[in-house]
């Protein structure tokens, strides 16, 4: 589940025009090179500069500081680990970082490059070190400085987007009219009060590990 700003601003123009003029998105090709230019065109326009002005957001009944820090364009609430194709926007865990890299025990002491991944702590805790679980019932809460912001996670060259927090129940109230999306969703929404919290949880099957490859649709496919 996703609810953004900025990137919302640019689905919104996307689906728009698309609505408006079909012909113009028939091939992915295409549809790939509208979205980029809309992109470059609202990484320029900033439409959804000093966000912090206009929005509250206040998680387990404490109320986020967003002003303090780099300024920020986009929020996204998220409770899976990945989205946009594959972005972790929350980022991965330091110590599974360090253990797949090779390196020694974990240390308190954190890297220049690691420490964007918590610019601030929440209720007493080092959001640097906290892990994202599908499972644990919390939703990640996580703010984008820019359009470029979102891409260099995407690419590698940032560790994570600004973890701001990681609850149970979110509640962001507007003061304008702001672009938001929900799982790709988007739509123009009035000032409001918007209450989230977790509902419930469905039991899936999963087949382990050991097993992957062995199946007679995964030779078909390979």
């Amino acid at each position: 589940m996703i609810t953004e700003y900025q990137d919302a601003a640019i689905c919104v123009k996307f689906h728009l025009e698309r609505e408006k003029n079909p012909h113009k998105f028939n091939s992915r090709m295409k549809n790939k090179l509208w979205y980029f230019e809309y992109a470059t065109s609202e990484t320029f326009a900033a439409s959804c500069k000093n966000l912090h002005e206009n929005i509250e957001i206040i998680c387990d009944g404490v109320a986020l500081d967003l002003a303090k820090g780099p300024h920020l364009q986009g929020i996204a609430l998220l409770n899976i680990p990945y989205t946009h194709g594959g972005s972790n926007l929350w980022g991965e865990h330091l110590s599974q970082k360090r253990i797949r890299k090779g390196a020694g025990p974990f240390r308190k002491k954190l890297r220049s490059s690691d420490k964007e991944l918590s610019s601030t702590s929440f209720n007493s805790v080092d959001l640097s070190v906290a892990i994202q679980d599908i499972g644990d019932r919390l939703i990640e809460v996580i703010g984008l400085e820019n359009c470029l912001h979102m891409g260099q996670v995407r690419t590698g060259l940032r560790a994570s987007g600004r973890r701001l927090a990681q609850c149970s129940e979110i509640i962001i109230k507007t003061k304008k009219t702001f672009p938001m999306q929900i799982d790709g969703e988007p739509w123009m929404q009035m000032p409001c009060t918007i209450k989230i919290t977790h509902k419930n949880q469905v039991p899936m099957l999963m087949a382990p590990r050991s097993a992957k490859g062995r199946g007679f649709f995964n030779m078909l496919c390979s």
